[in-house]
């Protein structure tokens, strides 16, 4: 491979500004050297000089030329995306979900199951290891690269440094796992695993509902009801990992609980046909009652909506977000919820606090975690402290033939 990434000492000039020549082309939609050279304070010289040896590793190619505005057109500039792909998972309460995406971050594949937490960890990752190992072996799906990482996002705390759920509120026997180290070691690959909803602020910071915010809070109402915080443009996960674990009792676990009452009590005849008919009620059966005219259900609703304003005032208070962006199944029980949330908020919350702040709805809905996931493992897999090695991998991918037109 290229002198300039064989034994290169870390993070040195040479690395660092490889790195950021790469970000421009990769993340920055830069498409030319002129335009690269606009963003970072590098010379003429040192971005071609980068640039060149980029393209000796195969991961960045010439695709045609810009239109010319009085001079010779300039050649444009594209990641070679397609040289390698990486693997999304969200481990849900409910649900696995699994994608491919590839290194641009464009998800091509996801597929679903009905394979949730409680079912237990040997059940449900033996069940990921099924369908992973389908994945990598399924060109179709994947696509022509090389395996490059997997992204893991869990329902539960995740210590980020070592990607073991920490005492999951929902299903404690999730403690301890060690889900990176399990597929990392049977896959080859980096593994990261993170917080579910930290993934989710990821990606609706880089692709959904806040977008260009600075300071933003993506709210999940699921099972549990947890927080991912975007700070100064970045995810912020604390100390240990777990900054954005909320105390509420909103969470559907609890709802579910209460809804099972108004079933056996007859109180919410929607919920009552679905006992009878020997399913589960879960909070979303009761949002969709409620978005059907279930007074019932309103009420429980409208209740849950007043715990979560009044602890997410506590935190508007506290954080002073720009955005509250609300996902999960409870948000499916109409605008009467997200009214209520949004009016026990603005009520609890100190008046500069919520002077221009919105509430709103996610953009991404179901695809969140695991388009954050494929964007974690990206930002890792790029960063300065693997850049080598993922230059190398791609090198050899490209030096086998893999189409970079």
């Amino acid at each position: 491979m290229p002198r300039e990434f064989a034994g290169a000492p870390q993070f040195d000039d040479v690395l660092r500004s490889t790195a950021r020549v790469l970000d421009c082309i990769r993340v920055g939609g830069s498409e030319t050297r002129q335009q690269i050279g606009d963003l970072v304070d590098l010379g003429k010289a040192v971005v071609s000089e980068r640039v060149r040896a980029l393209q000796a590793a195969g991961v960045v190619v010439e695709e045609g030329q810009l239109a010319s505005g009085g001079g010779r057109p300039a050649k444009r500039l594209r990641f070679a995306a397609e040289l390698g792909y990486v693997i999304a998972v969200e481990v849900a309460v409910t649900h696995l979900r699994i994608s491919a995406a590839d290194l641009a971050g464009v998800v091509g594949w996801t597929e679903h199951w009905p394979y949730g937490m409680s079912l237990g960890p040997d059940v449900v990752l033996g069940e990921l290891e099924n369908r992973l190992d389908d994945l990598v072996h399924d060109p179709q799906r994947r696509g022509d690269g090389v395996l490059c990482g997997i992204g893991v996002g869990v329902a539960a705390p995740v210590e980020f440094a070592t990607g073991r759920v920490v005492f999951p509120p929902v299903h404690p026997e999730w403690h301890d796992q060690p889900i990176r180290d399990r597929l990392s070691g049977r896959y080859c690959v980096p593994t990261w695993v993170d917080n579910e909803v930290n993934l989710m602020a990821l990606a609706e910071a880089r692709h959904g509902a806040a977008v260009g915010q600075q300071h933003a809070l993506v709210v999940k109402l699921g099972s549990w009801v947890g927080a991912g915080l975007i700070s100064d443009g970045r995810l912020h996960r604390g100390a240990q990992g777990c900054a954005g674990s909320m105390a509420t009792a909103a969470g559907g676990a609890a709802i579910a609980r209460q809804a099972g009452q108004l079933a056996r009590s007859g109180a919410s005849p929607a919920l009552a046909a679905i006992l009878a008919a020997g399913n589960e009620i879960t909070a979303e059966d009761v949002a969709t009652a409620a978005s059907r005219g279930d007074s019932a259900c309103d009420r429980l609703l409208q209740s849950a909506a007043e715990d979560v304003g009044r602890v997410l005032a506590v935190v508007v208070d506290f954080f002073n977000p720009g955005l509250v962006v609300v996902a999960g199944g409870l948000t499916e029980g109409g605008d009467r919820f997200l009214a209520k949330l949004r009016e026990t908020l603005y009520a609890g919350s100190i008046a500069l606090a919520t002077r221009d702040l919105q509430v709103v709805r996610s953009r991404l809905a179901d695809q969140a975690a695991t388009v954050g996931a494929a964007l974690m493992t990206l930002d890792m897999l790029f960063a300065l402290e693997r850049l080598e090695k993922t230059l190398a991998t791609l090198h050899a991918q490209a030096a086998d033939g893999v189409a970079v037109s």
